[in-house]
């Protein structure tokens, strides 16, 4: 039931303040691997450990998915409601260790991957963030609140402070915001 209210923020979220773009919003991208990655996500929230074997059966439909919608999300990944992919055609990868606060913007061509084994809770991103095209982030790490990424920064390093612009490679708080 959780997994629905986070759907339904992410669809409010890419509607926005237009509501008659709820018509066009079933027909992108980004709604459809959305919805791929809270079925799963909510099928892993009922079965826990045993969901590996029943998504055997539910893999045929997530490839095709996938397949639309260039978005690969792992269906251990903890994300909140509000996740807006804008441009899913660069591709979107986010890995099952990564919990993730509400309200996360990602541009495309975004990566949240992990370069040594880590546990849930290794790798965390906090509220209201934004990723810049073609963002990346390394992990194990942490970050704090209101962060944005900039384009093409990698970002290796935790930052904890609120409200930071991180750019370059590796990425750095940029200074006179």
């Amino acid at each position: 039931m959780k997994q629905l209210k986070y759907f339904i923020a992410d669809v409010k979220r890419a509607i926005g303040r237009k509501k008659l773009r709820i018509f066009t919003v079933f027909f992108t991208r980004s709604f459809w691997g959305l919805f791929n990655y809270r079925i799963e996500r909510c099928g892993y929230d009922l079965f826990g450990s045993f969901y590996p074997v029943i998504r055997i059966l539910y893999l045929p439909f997530s490839f095709v998915f996938q397949t639309i919608s260039n978005i690969d999300i792992h269906y251990k990944a903890d994300i909140k409601g509000g996740l807006l992919i804008h441009h899913p055609a660069l591709g979107v990868v986010i890995n099952g260790v990564c919990v993730i606060g509400f309200n996360l913007t990602l541009t495309g061509g975004n990566v949240l991957g992990i370069n040594k084994p880590c546990e849930k809770g290794d790798f965390v991103i906090g509220n209201n963030c934004n990723l810049g095209a073609n963002a990346t982030i390394i992990g194990p790490l942490k970050l704090g609140n209101k962060i944005r990424v900039g384009a093409n920064a990698c970002v290796v390093n935790s930052y904890s402070d609120s409200g930071l612009v991180l750019v370059g490679i590796p990425a750095k708080p940029k200074e006179n915001v």
